[in-house]
């Protein structure tokens, strides 16, 4: 059967601009073989904090791909627990960005390159032809022997294949401001990780990053709820946060979305598909996923490709690749981590990273996707569990 595409990307985002431009640049697939569907018209409406970690930044570089959006420099972090608060200041962490920006750059990247992108087409109907897939958009019909669901956590992909779901989806608010006096760190380009939230009962945390809007400085807020628990007061939550910031919610405007966890047991592809990015899942603890887009990516492009030659729907490779893989491996920490950090029995982590120097240093490089020796591990181990027995007694 002759398609009409070899792969089709479903999803122009980081984790679909990446697919392709691993496919294009690194695995040779022709450009003009690639297609990628988004049902917006780009440069869109994100919501999203747009913190892009070193980790990510360091992938996009290793592709050839600079960082050519207004952005800030992350100047380094601040956590905020019940009783403490500590600081880490580094230049290494990474970017905050607006997503609008990123994704239409990352797409035209993509575009130069000579992959087909057809922006403000939607996917709408999926029929498998045996080999291969016949996709229904809001233009037409099209043919691809293979699939990369690079479509968000409400993946269009997942819902017209009935692919299950594994986790609940976390919760989120994000709104953007001009900064106000009680925003202390701004002028040190701190990141804000405001975890007092969890003892109102909230699973995560309120967040005030620093970003650029028009040129000028401003502050991006918001919370974020794991939702292990269901609960409906979360945007209260954030109004009490605002309001100490001197912020009235009545006077912005909300941004709510959800994420999908990436968690043991989620599903990473199915025959012919790839889950890639937030289709299959993101940072269960920071509910942040742009750098694992990039690195989900460069992986699943590898098993695209390799699929492809082999005239083969086969990518269970590319699911046992995905939790071996550093960024997988990161992501069932992470996992681990969020029922730990900001469940009821939390208090002592949540004490231990606001007032531990070396827990703060530890959790910087996690984040940035760097590795940590075992001495470093061996005096973390040590030092969280005396601060779990103290915050239990």
């Amino acid at each position: 059967m002759r398609f009409d595409f070899d792969i089709a990307v479903v999803g122009g985002g980081p984790a679909g601009s990446s697919t392709a431009l691993h496919l294009a640049r690194r695995e040779g697939i022709a450009p003009e073989r690639i297609l990628v569907l988004d049902k917006a018209k780009h440069p869109r409406e994100k919501p999203c904090a747009g913190a892009v970690s070193a980790w990510g930044l360091d992938a996009l570089a290793s592709l050839g791909v600079p960082l050519d959006v207004p952005h800030v420099v992350m100047g380094g972090l601040r956590v905020l627990s019940e009783a403490h608060a500590g600081t880490h200041a580094s230049d290494d962490l990474g970017v905050v960005v607006r997503r609008s920006d990123l994704d239409a750059s990352l797409l035209a990247r993509a575009a130069s390159d000579g992959v087909i992108v057809r922006d403000g087409e939607g996917v709408t109907a999926i029929a498998r032809t045996d080999p291969g897939f016949r996709l229904t958009t809001t233009a037409g019909e099209v043919t691809a022997r293979l699939i990369a669901a690079c479509d968000g956590a409400g993946s269009t992909v997942r819902k017209l294949l009935a692919i299950r779901e594994t986790e609940r989806k976390g919760h989120l608010y994000v709104l953007e401001t001009a900064p106000t006096p009680k925003d202390d760190g701004l002028d040190a380009r701190l990141c804000d990780f405001d975890l007092r939230v969890c003892a109102e009962g909230l699973e995560g945390y309120y967040w005030d990053f620093p970003t650029i809007i028009d040129g000028a400085r401003a502050v991006s807020r918001g919370i974020y709820h794991a939702n292990f628990t269901a609960r409906s007061d979360v945007k209260e939550a954030l109004a009490r946060s605002l309001a100490v910031r001197g912020v009235a919610i009545a006077d912005v405007k909300l941004k709510p979305f959800s994420t999908r966890p990436f968690a043991p047991g989620s599903l990473v592809s199915v025959d012919g598909v790839a889950l890639v990015g937030e289709a299959c899942g993101i940072d269960a603890t920071t509910g942040e996923g742009i750098a694992q887009a990039i690195l989900f990516g460069g992986i699943a492009a590898h098993y695209l490709a390799q699929a492809l030659r082999a005239r083969s729907s086969d990518l269970s490779a590319y699911a046992h690749e995905i939790p071996r893989s550093r960024v997988g491996r990161h992501l069932l920490q992470s996992a681990w981590l969020a029922r730990r950090v900001y469940g009821a029995q939390g208090a002592g982590y949540r004490a231990f990273l606001a007032r531990s120097r070396k827990a703060r240093e530890a959790g910087a490089l996690w984040y940035g996707g760097r590795r940590l020796g075992i001495a470093a591990k061996a005096r973390l181990a040590v030092g969280l569990a005396a601060s779990v027995v103290a915050a239990r007694f």
